[in-house]
């Protein structure tokens, strides 16, 4: 449903949000007390164009027995920032974007009420993903956040993140893509490196070359913060 068809009516929005909710199986939604719809614009704090769709809310209800008791939640949906998002991209898909958003944040509650906290680790790090495209502070380690795919890659958005390792010669680093091994000139530093091969994955692959830890730094427990953005051609090892 595009922008037009919903005419940025917050009436006709609650009507979609509520039929799509209307879909999911009750025995999938137990323990999610209400699905609300905000007329709220919520914007990332230091992000323009980064707007916050939705939101579970989540409570523990002790059971009066010593346990942790039932999770129950609340799932916000913020219009507003749906709004905002249609304004900036006249190909935005309402009905799409809502339905994404109830699931992600349905899961949320499924995470809360099972004790795990992967999808809260992947917001996390989509969200250091973009501090770091946005050049803002971010923590280099984030994509050891994620476990990796049967590739030993972790995958954020559009772009691919793999793990380099040093090479046979001085000044390089190593990577396998696709069962290949590929090398690329580069010493290591110490900041973390977020490599960028120009000419794979039509350059939406990002060799993750963690910081070189003096021994003084490990005994004194002091993690490296820093980080590197480089451009590089991938070369077959004996070239690189």
């Amino acid at each position: 449903m595009r922008a037009a068809e919903v005419g940025c009516a917050l009436e006709a929005f609650e009507d979609m949000a509520v039929r799509l909710w209307d879909r999911i199986p009750e025995e999938m939604k137990e323990g999610v007390e209400a699905l609300v719809i905000e007329d709220q614009e919520l914007g990332h704090p230091t992000l323009g164009g980064v707007y916050t769709l939705g939101e579970c809310v989540t409570e523990t209800w002790p059971s009066g027995y010593g346990e942790a008791g039932d999770v129950r939640s609340e799932l916000i949906l913020y219009y507003g920032s749906f709004r905002a998002l249609a304004r900036e991209d006249e190909s935005f898909e309402w009905e799409a974007e809502a339905w994404e958003t109830i699931l992600h944040e349905l899961l949320h509650h499924r995470e809360a009420a099972a004790g795990e906290s992967a999808l809260d680790e992947l917001d996390w790090a989509i969200d250091q993903n973009f501090r770091r495209l946005a050049g803002q502070p971010f923590d280099p380690a984030f994509p050891r956040s994620i476990p990796t795919d049967s590739d030993g890659a972790v995958r954020l958005d559009s772009e691919t993140f793999l793990e380099g390792r040093p090479g046979e010669r001085p000044g390089t680093m190593e990577f396998i893509w696709r069962g290949r091994r590929y090398g690329i000139r580069i010493s290591a530093r110490e900041v973390t490196l977020f490599v960028r091969i120009r000419n794979l994955a039509g350059g939406r692959l990002v060799v993750v070359v963690p910081a070189s830890e003096s021994l003084v730094r490990r005994i004194l427990g002091i993690r490296p913060r820093g980080s590197e953005t480089l451009s590089r051609r991938a070369l077959p090892p004996a070239l690189s």
